[in-house]
């Protein structure tokens, strides 16, 4: 199943981005420090397991924020697979000279990004007050 629906442009933050990123201690005291509702309930609730404390769905928020965290991105052609077996959410992209010859959209996969200015804005969003109505 092709991706088909005409959208203006798609972006795609892809697991090897997320890769990059990794809640630890010090930045988790970071967002501790603040008073807002959004770092008490991070303080309350998060917990650190291992090495693996990555933040995949905080880097697709932030960078859709602010794009300009990416500093490297690929421009492929996206396929997903949405039937119903074992392969179900498997993705294959090609580039422009290797696209199969059905209706594919241009994909921006965010290959890179600035951890320390993402890190930066993470804690800034956490930690300040939700602007009132």
């Amino acid at each position: 199943i092709v991706l088909r629906a005409p959208w203006k442009k798609i972006v795609c933050t892809p697991v090897d981005i997320s890769l990059k990123t990794n809640l630890n201690a010090e930045l988790l005291n970071r967002v501790k420090a603040g008073h807002s509702a959004a770092a008490n309930y991070t303080a309350k609730y998060s917990r650190l397991y291992g090495e693996y404390n990555y933040l995949w769905d905080e880097l697709a928020a932030v960078s859709w924020l602010d794009p300009s965290l990416i500093t490297k991105s690929e421009t492929r052609y996206m396929d997903v697979d949405l039937g119903r077996g074992a392969g179900y959410g498997n993705i294959l992209t090609w580039m422009e000279s290797d696209k199969p010859k059905v209706e594919v959209q241009p994909v921006e996969i965010q290959v890179d990004l600035d951890t320390q200015r993402f890190y930066n804005e993470f804690v800034d969003l956490l930690t300040s007050e939700t602007p009132k109505p």
